[in-house]
């Protein structure tokens, strides 16, 4: 025997409204949670570099002599 439906009002028309709306509030809910995960997906942090240390200290001191050479070329004039 198949299990009857309980209805919370005694009103069926109630009962359909209520389940509307119960369906209603967890399409909501799933549609407030995929769009928080797409949000949240474009403020994330960038990932974290394929370069060595090595390669990004090389860099920054290449850079230093760099801005070295312009700054006594330009007191020497």
């Amino acid at each position: 025997m198949a299990k009857k439906k309980k209805n919370r009002y005694g009103n069926p028309e109630k009962n359909i409204a209520a389940q509307q709306a119960k369906e209603a509030a967890a399409q909501a809910k799933e549609n407030a949670n995929d769009g928080y995960e797409k949000s949240s997906k474009a403020f994330a942090p960038a990932p974290a570099s394929e370069k060595p240390m090595f390669m990004r200290i090389l860099v920054l001191a290449i850079a230093a002599v760099m801005v070295l050479g312009i700054v006594v070329g330009a007191v020497i004039l």
